[in-house]
């Protein structure tokens, strides 16, 4: 009885759908163009040029843009969110609620990120001020209670679905282990070194191959007429040869980005309930904020060399 009635007030509370009958409850994937339409509208068409104008007005922190650094975040905006509506299932989450959630959450979390405690990132986390930590602290314990919620919505639905839902976890654990290790090794040179020093021993082993026994006295006399000119330069030859150089890159440091982690949220806020809609918002608002005010910066960037 307590479950029809918080269905039927669920189903109230969403007020029409927009999304086709067809789209189920379990899709992995799912699109339909007239709803994406308007999840490009909600969540990056307009919320961009308005955030950039009232960050303009408040003096708040924004990157300068060229006006081709403006087209590329759009077109990687379009892209990013495209990637995201279908395989985040919003053809079936986006709803009115996820657009009331996402611009509260959007300036909110803008005026947070004002606040001189905040003014760090995640890389110089060592030094962080006490505020910075609370701030950090209460973020976590909010994600860590919508994420307990949404394991409990995926268990509702029939198996072996939130066996795959918690498992899909796995792939940006993966990614981010991924770019740990590409940084160590640009940093250490490690698979680098390992193929040179397989290359040498190689050249090694051809340099001392035996000669042909008819041809070993005749190589010896001309070997030896001609060994007063040339000793320096076969010298010079062979070591090159058998001790490859190792290739020095520039550094390359690790930096994960807070819109990293909420796009990654945004996926699994893929579920057709209020609290799961206003999750969505909430997480896509904290992506698109760090877009608008920043750009798509990545996990790895070179490091400056001072």
């Amino acid at each position: 009885m307590s479950s029809g009635v918080n269905a039927t007030f669920c189903e109230a509370l969403q007020g029409p759908r927009v999304y086709p009958d067809w789209i189920s409850d379990t899709a992995v994937y799912s699109f339909d163009a007239l709803t994406y339409l308007y999840f490009i509208l909600a969540f990056l068409l307009f919320p961009y040029p308005v955030y950039r104008v009232i960050a303009h007005k408040f003096n708040w922190e924004v990157n300068t843009k060229t006006l081709a650094r403006h087209w590329s975040d759009i077109t990687l905006g379009l892209t990013y969110g495209c990637i995201v509506f279908v395989f985040g299932n919003y053809t079936k989450t986006f709803s009115w609620i996820a657009v009331v959630a996402f611009y509260p959450s959007l300036f909110g979390y803008a005026l947070i990120a004002e606040l001189p405690f905040t003014k760090t990132s995640l890389p110089r986390i060592k030094t962080w001020p006490i505020g910075m930590w609370i701030v950090f602290l209460l973020a976590l314990a909010v994600i860590l209670a919508f994420a307990a919620f949404h394991i409990y919505l995926a268990a509702t639905l029939p198996l072996p679905f939130v066996i795959y839902y918690v498992c899909a976890l796995a792939i940006p654990l993966f990614l981010l282990l991924s770019a740990v290790a590409i940084v160590y090794e640009s940093t250490h040179n490690v698979i680098q070194k390992i193929f040179v020093g397989i290359k040498a021993g190689l050249t090694s082993c051809k340099g001392k191959a035996p000669l042909d026994e008819e041809t070993q006295p005749a190589r010896q006399n001309i070997d030896g007429e001609q060994a007063g000119e040339t000793s320096t330069t076969k010298d010079v030859h062979s070591t090159s040869d058998a001790t490859p150089v190792v290739q020095s890159f520039s550094p390359v440091a690790l930096h994960l980005h807070h819109w990293e982690i909420f796009y990654v949220l945004s996926f699994f806020t893929r579920f057709d309930h209020p609290v799961s809609q206003a999750a969505a918002g909430i997480v896509l608002a904290c992506y698109m904020q760090g877009i608008c005010a920043c750009k798509y910066t990545f996990t790895q960037y070179k490091k400056s060399l001072k």
